[in-house]
């Protein structure tokens, strides 16, 4: 089979029936919290870069106000935009240390994704991937992107697991994150006290930081989700089969589940809901 063609920029451009009012109210309210941090942010700048340009002799007027309006809201503005339109991972992608893929890897991801758009051939491909040099078979979306593990090339799984993956590229879930992620301006390093407390309130984060618990509870909701597009790929017994195998030894006692920030519902349900699906079917 030749090599699937990359997906047009155009095919990820939001589409009306990824919009839903759930994600949006929750999207809304923690955009106004972030609102707020931009204005905080914006306060504690102005000084900041009054003083610069009174130093470089350049007018305090229009480039100032605008300088300022980026610090404050530009995080706020990239979020919105990474909703809208195709604004990729290439910077989740070095932020992580990936690499191009081999041609031997791409080959065999070519051939994975072969089958499963044997399955349903209009299903929207990632607009680019890349490979992380990690033994462990693991895979993530982001944006329009998709990340593979070298142990996930090489596990025998690929297939199921880039089906759930599929399942968040297809929806509006792996721009969503992307969103939530570009709304804040985190620190590159843990600072200490006051300057953490300064850190959660300047940057943004305190508004994901609020709104957290809801957050967690739709993401875990979406897992199921993505299993079920896996499922429909004709992947879910394979995809069982992989969380039976790597991710069960992974999941810790969770206290209080419904009031915490995890964001993947338990193993052992997953498995559980695959093959009632399967059962059905």
């Amino acid at each position: 089979m030749g090599t699937p063609a990359r997906p047009a920029t155009r095919s990820y451009v939001i589409r009306a029936q990824e919009i839903r009012p759930g994600w949006v109210l929750l999207y809304a309210c923690t955009a106004g919290l972030g609102f707020i941090a931009g204005l905080l942010r914006g306060f504690v700048a102005l000084p900041v870069v009054w003083l610069g340009f009174l130093i470089l002799g350049w007018p305090t007027g229009a480039p100032m106000q605008t300088l300022l309006y980026a610090i404050a809201w530009g995080p706020l503005a990239l979020s919105a935009a990474t909703l809208l339109l195709p604004l990729g991972g290439w910077l989740w992608r070095q932020q992580l240390g990936g690499r191009s893929a081999s041609e031997r890897e791409r080959l065999i991801y070519d051939d994975a994704l072969d089958v499963l758009k044997g399955k349903d051939p209009n299903l929207r491909a990632p607009r680019r991937w890349f490979v992380l040099d990690d033994s462990l078979p693991n895979a993530a979306a982001y944006a329009d992107t998709l990340m593979l593990t070298r142990g996930l090339i090489d596990s025998g799984h690929l297939e199921a697991v880039l089906a759930h993956e599929l399942g968040h590229l297809n929806s509006s879930d792996s721009r969503l994150a992307a969103a939530l992620h570009r709304m804040t301006t985190q620190p590159r390093r843990r600072l200490r006290f006051p300057f953490a407390t300064l850190g959660l309130l300047f940057s943004g984060t305190l508004a994901v930081w609020v709104t957290k618990v809801p957050w967690a509870s739709y993401w875990r909701a979406r897992e199921f989700a993505a299993d079920d597009y896996a499922a429909r790929l004709g992947q879910g017994v394979r995809l069982a089969r992989f969380l039976s195998n790597h991710a069960l030894d992974n999941d810790l006692p969770v206290p209080f589940m419904w009031l915490s920030g995890e964001s993947h519902p338990f193993s052992e349900h997953r498995i559980d809901s695959l093959h009632r699906r399967e059962d059905a079917s």
